[in-house]
């Protein structure tokens, strides 16, 4: 479909703006062409996004905003009425309808939209600068780092898979294409999002989304956590690009939402704690990857040990743990067998010096 205000303004912010619109949400009839309603919606849209972005010169408009605006504007819409000219109404009952008169449908998206994006952060970590964006990134590296150090060395290490390639859509979208082809969960997630008051140093506010949002993210992970650790890097792209959600019913998506936003919560109490973070991310694997064994096979000198624990235990050793003594390197035999003992071995220690050295940094 192309729009027919791309011919009324040569300015390069609305063809941009108008582009990303005019595509936006392709499988929801409510945006969809066969939708008599479509244009008008994307109109609106479209007005509103390019005033934010005049409104807002420092941040401007950046690939990702009309996305957001797009699901509030979808949510707000079909809340509204259209109060018609009657006098059966109350005056009481008017003073509630006014609330949702879709006359004023534009001045509350942009309203909510402005509040949400600037009040909770998302603009400072994820819009404003790339080195914020990039602090952004490292700040969950390290999350990632003291819950799950196996999925950390994995993705980082050992697939060398770089966080820009995939992480960037889940923080700066807040998961919108990560939680199903409908929308219903994300919304369900945005509506506990919205509603957050946890105390910072300020009193409440909502400005801890950021750091929930990390913490959703891990947990997403550790979901998916065994086929992260079997696959290569273009099977483990492709599958944090195209997350296997997979509750299908209202009851299983209530449910999903219920325990990732809870969990980040608790999360977000302890982030500064390492060793809190650490043992709740073994409850963590103990609850979505209780089948999932680790084997670390190694010889150390004459002796040899064979370590069979869960995954969560095996998913990064205790912040608190001193690393094995690190003695000469057990000689090497042709077989295949004694090279991966020894790689195991090697992993092992990386990882076990890795948590010690976060505990207590030089």
């Amino acid at each position: 479909m192309k729009l027919p205000w791309n011919k009324l303004d040569s300015d390069s912010l609305l063809q941009t703006i108008i582009l990303d619109i005019d595509r936006l949400f392709p499988g929801e009839d409510f945006f969809s062409e066969s939708n008599k309603y479509s244009i008008h919606r994307k109109k609106q849209l479209i007005e509103i996004l390019y005033l934010w972005s005049k409104c807002n010169p420092q941040v401007g408009y950046k690939q990702g905003l009309h996305e957001i605006l797009g699901l509030i504007y979808m949510n707000l819409s079909q809340e509204s009425v259209d109060i018609s000219q009657t006098n059966t109404f109350s005056s009481d009952d008017m003073k509630i309808l006014s609330l949702y008169n879709v006359h004023y449908l534009c001045h509350d998206v942009f309203t909510i939209f402005n509040k949400f994006m600037l009040q909770s952060g998302n603009i400072t970590h994820f819009y404003a600068s790339e080195d914020a964006l990039w602090k952004s990134i490292e700040n969950f590296n390290v999350y990632l780092m003291k819950i799950d150090q196996f999925i950390h060395y994995t993705l980082n290490t050992k697939l060398n898979l770089e966080p820009q390639l995939w992480i960037i859509r889940y923080l700066r979208l807040l998961l919108l294409r990560e939680l199903g082809s409908d929308l219903e969960t994300t919304m369900l997630l945005w509506d506990k999002l919205v509603s957050l008051q946890l105390p910072i140093n300020s009193g409440n506010s909502i400005s801890s989304i950021p750091d929930i949002l990390n913490f959703m993210i891990i947990q997403l992970l550790i979901q998916v956590k065994t086929d992260i650790l079997s696959s290569d890097f273009s099977e483990c792209l492709s599958i944090l690009l195209h997350y296997p959600f997979k509750p299908t019913t209202q009851i299983e998506k209530h449910e999903f939402v219920k325990k990732l936003f809870k969990d980040a919560v608790k999360l977000y109490e302890k982030r500064n704690d390492d060793l809190k973070l650490y043992e709740y991310g073994i409850r963590l694997n103990n609850r979505y990857n209780p089948n999932l064994k680790i084997l670390m096979n190694y010889t150390n000198g004459e002796r040899s040990s064979t370590e069979s624990v869960n995954s969560s235990r095996a998913a990064s050793p205790a912040p608190g743990s001193n690393p094995p003594p690190t003695s000469a390197p057990p000689s090497l035999s042709s077989s295949r067998n004694d090279n991966m003992k020894f790689e195991k071995m090697r992993l092992e220690m990386r990882l076990k010096k890795k948590a010690q050295s976060m505990i207590n940094p030089k």
